[in-house]
């Protein structure tokens, strides 16, 4: 199957659409905006429409990017249903649950891992000016990517080169210092055909709601679409990302380990618990290149391969409030010696990492007996990954006043003349000191991938799939070999529904935890079985999906010799693990994208997610996680709903907007103690557009509503206390674009 020589990706900043007429002319005719988009190759590999896919595939789009104004991915992941958002991690970088499941394993840049749970904080935070679409697959994903969570995949995929020429800048503005510029440009090289090229720039500078806070990013991502011949397509490109902030971990709680954790009326939400002049030097870069490369060597015949290299550089100026009382407390209680004050420690982490994916892939379309046609896919990946850190700690404790706004140490005049003290102001000094803990990680995965998707005849197509991985942490010599198999049914009453089923398994490797006989134990296992159906609505313009879905996590890790042969606690060094825990998530999710009518498009979701630990044990620090908890930060229940009308006017067309993003309270950590109110936040927005300008203006969280988040991973209230994240007050932003 031959295919034009183009790689179109979609409309610029807000491209007006475009046509050819006869004479090869381009004509602009007007602004178009669509949510659904025809299909996602992440979902298995292969072309495949959205009714013709045995999975829930949700699709976030550049339209939808665009009526949001979408400037970091937390607001963009807000529209899957299923997905949770966590407070940003302790390098900042965004954190996030598919269907209950931590996705830190899990998230992809152009179908290359770009982040896994060791290398979360060595990442600058996402850009979104260069991002297409973000594509996210529900359930274990092993068959496509190895490794990873049960809960599925997030994919970001970045803006291509155009044979068509586009042009377009838009300026953005808003409150608490928001300025961002955004470049797009995409045509062909001067004198060729064979060549288009596509340039994408970004400059970020804000401040924030919260004391101290700031950010400043830069973003640059050229790249070139080479078609020597119709049958043969290359696209090489360059992302470089530079991101200097202030590291922010966020809010904490008052109260105690006896009494209980909560937020009191001592505490609002711009309060800063790091210390000022020296989180703000956090800064991270990331340098990737990348390449794809397809040939059609027959009819029905292509192959494809890829590389992809990411190189992150990080120093991360962290403080980390601690306990300030026998009971655990992190404020100060009231009539107290230590009265409103909160303990920080200090601490600097300086870390890099590398990624590196190479993929081989075979794509054979073949017609069988009895008309049966096959979509087969036959792969090969190869995954290289190595991080390293090192921490530092300061020398003495800085606290924090939450009635009187003050920082402060206690030191002496001889600090001043140490040339190792830092003084970040005239209150606070203090020494680094080497912490000792330091993360050296070095793996790397081969796969190999075989699917088939049968099509047996127009309501009933099969799918299978299997892949074999081979995992390999050369840092402590463990290796581990997995087979995973995938699943699937479809069947479909009419040419525009569908049914299907699914079985799929996944696999994490233990990271080289010990067990018992002081050998590397096995590795974490899922599964998952979902039911659903698809209803294509309005020729193809409306989707409605709806899926219920089991999904387990097996083989738990948790600690099988708390205590030694004498009876007393175990040393750290000489803790064993046992396989011998289970998290399940069961629940049922619907989603309706597309336009209800020409001029009315709509996202909405909604999902239920009953989520618990189902075979438990002892984890570190002595904590007993109790059977049938749920795990921190997963709402039982969450919705989402945006939409977008627009009317043709004299003068032009007027887009109006807005969205409702609930969720029901979740518990704050596995000891299913202390929880977090459920939120409503409603969202409201407007444009206008006349031939190639547009103006748009959007105000988020319009009741100022205040809500908090958890972390991924919590299992004692008391360290929840210090790892809590707060919503942003009402925001409003305003930009002008032009396209051309």
């Amino acid at each position: 199957m031959r295919r034009r020589a183009t790689a179109r990706s979609g409309k610029q900043c807000d491209e007006p659409t475009r046509t050819r007429t006869g004479g090869g002319v381009i004509e602009v005719t007007a602004f178009k905006r669509e949510y659904l988009t025809s299909g996602s190759k992440t979902a298995l590999g292969l072309q495949l429409s959205p009714l013709e896919i045995p999975a829930a595939v949700s699709v976030i789009s550049q339209d939808l990017l665009r009526d949001q104004q979408v400037n970091n991915v937390d607001n963009a992941l807000r529209n899957v249903a299923g997905v949770s958002k966590f407070k940003t991690g302790n390098g900042g970088e965004e954190r996030f649950a598919i269907r209950g499941f931590d996705a830190s394993q899990s998230i992809y840049r152009d179908g290359a891992r770009i982040n896994n749970a060791l290398n979360a904080s060595n990442i600058p935070s996402t850009e979104t000016a260069n991002i297409e679409r973000i594509e996210v697959l529900k359930g274990p994903s092993a068959l496509l990517y190895g490794q990873g969570q049960p809960g599925g995949v997030i994919n970001y995929v970045t803006k291509r080169p155009d044979v068509a020429p586009a042009y377009g800048l838009e300026l953005i503005g808003g409150n608490f210092g928001f300025f961002k510029v955004e470049a797009d440009a995409t045509g062909t090289v001067p004198l060729t055909d064979k060549i288009a090229y596509r340039f994408v720039g970004a400059y970020l500078n804000t401040d924030s709601f919260r004391d101290e806070v700031a950010r400043e990013r830069f973003l640059i991502n050229p790249s070139l679409l080479i078609t020597p011949t119709d049958s043969t397509r290359l696209i090489v490109g360059y992302e470089f990302i530079n991101d200097d902030f202030t590291q922010d971990r966020g809010q904490v709680l008052d109260g105690d380990n006896v009494q209980g954790f909560f937020f009191s009326d001592r505490q609002d939400v711009t309060q800063f618990f790091g210390i000022p002049n020296f989180n703000s030097n956090s800064e991270a870069e990331a340098r990737r290149i990348y390449a794809l490369g397809e040939y059609d060597v027959v009819e029905g015949y292509r192959i494809e391969a890829t590389y992809s290299r990411t190189d992150t550089d990080k120093t991360n100026f962290d403080s980390s409030p601690r306990f300030i009382t026998a009971d655990l407390a992190v404020i100060g209680p009231i009539g107290s010696p230590v009265e409103n004050l909160v303990r920080i420690d200090p601490r600097k982490t300086i870390g890099s990492g590398r990624t590196q994916q190479v993929t081989f892939k075979h794509f054979l379309d073949l017609k069988g007996p009895a008309g049966i046609q096959h979509q087969i896919l036959a792969s090969y990946t190869f995954e290289d990954f190595d991080t390293f850190s090192t921490s530092f700690r300061g020398d003495r404790d800085v606290f924090f006043n939450v009635a009187t706004r003050e920082y402060f140490t206690q030191f002496t005049l001889d600090d001043l003349l140490d040339p190792n003290i830092l003084q970040p102001t005239d209150s606070v000094v203090f020494g680094l000191e080497d912490f000792g803990a330091s993360l050296d990680q070095d793996f790397r995965e081969h796969g190999v991938n075989f699917l088939d998707y049968i099509k047996v005849n127009n309501w009933l197509s099969l799918l299978f799939g299997v892949r074999y991985s081979d995992f390999r942490d050369r840092a402590s010599a463990f290796r581990d070999t997995n087979i995973a198999f995938r699943g699937g049914l479809v069947v479909s009453p009419t040419s525009q529904s569908s049914i299907y089923f699914s079985f799929s398994e996944g696999y994490a490797p233990s990271g080289g935890l010990l067990g018992i006989d002081d050998g590397p134990i096995d590795p974490e296992t899922s599964r998952s079985f979902e039911l659903g159906g698809k209803l294509s609505l309005r020729g193809g313009a409306l989707l409605l999906t709806t899926a219920i879905f089991d999904v387990k996590q097996r083989g738990v890790p948790f600690i099988v010799n708390p205590f030694d042969e004498f009876g007393n606690p175990t040393l750290f060094e000489d803790i064993r693990f046992g396989n011998i825990g289970e998290i399940r998530t069961r629940g049922g999710e619907i989603e309706a994208v597309g336009q209800i009518t020409d001029n009315w498009r709509i996202q909405a979701g909604y999902a239920f997610l009953d989520n618990q630990n189902t075979e438990t044990g002892l984890g570190l620090f002595e904590v007993v996680f109790s059977e049938g908890a749920r795990l921190p930060g997963i709402a039982a229940h969450n919705f989402n709903l945006f939409t977008f009308y627009e009317i043709e006017t004299p003068f032009g067309e007027l887009g109006i907007g807005g969205g409702v993003f609930a969720q029901t309270d979740v518990f704050i950590s596995t000891e299913n103690r202390a929880e977090f109110n459920g939120f409503i936040q409603a969202d409201l927005a407007a444009y206008f557009k006349r031939g190639r300008w547009k103006v748009q203006i959007n105000a988020r969280n319009v009741t100022d509503a205040v809500f908090l988040l958890g972390q991924n991973g919590i299992d004692t209230d008391s360290f929840a206390a210090i790892r809590t994240g707060t919503s942003a007050p009402r925001t409003i932003t305003g930009s002008i674009a032009v396209a051309f």
